[in-house]
């Protein structure tokens, strides 16, 4: 199971823009200033999605000042967009203005009650303040959008946040509907793997974690489950080149560890 840190980091925000190339690149830049510098203040969504790709682009490169100049100017040239408000919340998110966040988040929805991707995100900011049982129903709306093509992120995101309440049945059901909407999704095929093997149901566990390797990277939690299993079957091969792996990628961590008392031969 997934520490609280690492589940934030692997609930998804889903932000349309975000799924555009993030780079602020000069040709954009430029186009930016002459479409929207002259008409900050007025209506003009045009300018307003240039800007709020920029912005976003400036905040995954760290610029706080120069994100939050180009949000507050879309917000301005289209202050009606669910999107916008969307931006401006996950940045607020981001920065640490939790209350503004929230009420961000909330806007959007308002203008846009049925839209899965703000209530996904607003499910992800709602886990991250440990509001899991609101979250999980916020994911839930989601879900319930026709429009919405990104299901199966929505269920996963419930079901981290059921981890961390404790729920295990609820998180193995909803990472289950996670896959049968998107089999490829890393995160919930691990997670299935992990509870499966912690429940003692080895070829279940086995064959979600056949399945993260197709698309996941070996991370500590997933080799040091490998080892288990490879261990098991009595497969010493693998043990031994995934504790190599496990120890020369993350000696640091807590599976290492583990591994190190768990008196497994390699």
């Amino acid at each position: 199971m997934l520490k609280f840190c690492q589940v934030l980091s692997k609930l998804a925000v889903i932000i349309a823009i975000l799924l555009l190339t993030a780079c602020a690149s000069n040709q954009k830049e430029t186009q930016s200033e002459e479409i929207g510098s002259a008409s900050i203040t007025a209506q003009n969504p045009k300018a307003a999605d240039i800007n709020l790709q920029l912005g976003i682009g400036y905040l995954q490169q760290g610029d706080i000042d120069r994100a939050k100049q180009k949000l507050l100017i879309a917000q301005q040239q289209n202050p009606n967009s669910p999107l916008v408000w969307d931006s401006l919340a996950y940045f607020y998110s981001r920065t640490g203005d939790t209350a503004k966040a929230d009420s961000y988040y909330q806007k959007a929805i308002s203008l846009a009650p049925r839209d899965g991707k703000s209530l996904n995100n607003y499910g992800v900011f709602l886990c991250g303040q440990g509001q899991y049982q609101k979250a999980i129903q916020y994911f839930d709306r989601a879900v319930k959008d026709p429009a919405y093509v990104t299901t199966g992120q929505a269920y996963e995101n419930a079901g981290l946040c059921s981890e961390q309440m404790p729920n295990m049945q609820e998180a193995k059901a909803l990472f289950t509907k996670a896959l049968q909407n998107d089999p490829t999704l890393p995160t919930s095929n691990l997670e299935l793997a992990s509870i499966n093997f912690n429940q003692k149901k080895y070829d279940r566990a086995r064959f979600y974690l056949d399945r993260y390797k197709t698309k996941g990277k070996a991370t500590a939690e997933s080799l040091w489950l490998e080892i288990r299993l490879a261990n098991m079957a009595g497969d010493q091969d693998t043990v031994a080149s995934d504790a190599l792996l496990l120890k020369n990628k993350y000696p640091l961590s807590k599976e290492y560890k583990q591994f190190k008392q768990s008196g497994i031969n390699v």
